[in-house]
Formats: structure tokens, C-alpha cells, sequence
């Protein structure tokens, strides 16, 4: 039960915490604005992605509707067929998931993702801008691959 409260929380927090935090920036700062976190390291700022990773293949919502439902439903079978033994595990497909339904409210709602975070080393190196979502995709893939790697042996934590 505890493992899936894991699950659970990881999964409603997130989803909360990526709807919240869009929310938040595209209806407080205009179009064309920016808010400058660190400077020369992060900004905020309203961007749109009608594509897949890095804007690739825009224009293609409906497709990316259906397999954004297929990853979920994967997720949610990997979730439920799995040992549930090893919490980062329960923590990570729970990232996953918030991140993929985070997205996906995106695609549904506005035919888009609203993307805000801006990574850059100055002027030289900049890495295309993203939310929360993707954030919590990204770092439940690292969960998962650190305990792929794990040596220790899962315990239990019932």
C-alpha cells in the first residue's frame, strides 16, 4: 500500500505542480515577456510547442493526442504488472506518468504544449525551452535507469 501511495502521490503532485506552474506564468507574464531568474542561466518566458521533443514534427496534435494516451496507458500497465518493491521505482513511473498527462492536458486544451523554462549558458549555448512536465519525464527516466544499475539489493517497504 505504501508503494503505491508513491505512485499516487508522485503521479496527482506532479500533474498539479505542472498544471499550477503553466497556469501561473501564462497568466501572469505577456506574450512577449521574460522574467529573468538567473541571469545568463535561466529565464521564464511563454513559448509554445506544437511538435514533440524540441519542436520536432509540429502540426501533428491529434497524433501526438493518441500516442501521449498509449504512453499513459504503458505506464500504467508497467506500474501495475510491476514487483512495486523498489520505491525509486514507484517514485519514477510516477514522474513519467505526471509528465506524460501534464503534457497531454496541454495537447487537449490549448492544441499545444506551453512550455516556459529557458536553460542557457549565456549567449553561446541554449537548450530549447520546457515545463515541468518534461521535467518530471526526464528525472523519472534517470530514477529509473539509477536503480536499473543498482547493486544493492531491493528491500522492501511495506
Amino acid at each position: 500500500m505504501k508503494n503505491t501511495a508513491t505512485f499516487v502521490i508522485a503521479t496527482m503532485g506532479g500533474v498539479i505542480l505542472d498544471i499550477l506552474s503553466k497556469w501561473i506564468v501564462f497568466s501572469k507574464i505577456g506574450e512577449f515577456g521574460k522574467i529573468i531568474l538567473i541571469p545568463g542561466l535561466i529565464n521564464i518566458l511563454r513559448s509554445r510547442n506544437e511538435g514533440v521533443v524540441f519542436g520536432l514534427f509540429p502540426g501533428k496534435t491529434n497524433m501526438f493526442i493518441i500516442f501521449s494516451i498509449i504512453a499513459i496507458a504503458i505506464i500504467i500497465y508497467i506500474y501495475i504488472t510491476s514487483d512495486k518493491v523498489l520505491f525509486v521505482s514507484n517514485l519514477a513511473l510516477g514522474l513519467i506518468l505526471a509528465g506524460a498527462i501534464g503534457n497531454l492536458w496541454d495537447r487537449i486544451w490549448y492544441g499545444h504544449v506551453r512550455d516556459f523554462i529557458d536553460l542557457h549558458i549565456g549567449n553561446k549555448y541554449h537548450w530549447p525551452t520546457f515545463n515541468i512536465a518534461d521535467s518530471l519525464i526526464c528525472i523519472g527516466i534517470s530514477f529509473m535507469v539509477f536503480a536499473s544499475f543498482s547493486t544493492s539489493k531491493p528491500r522492501p517497504s511495506n
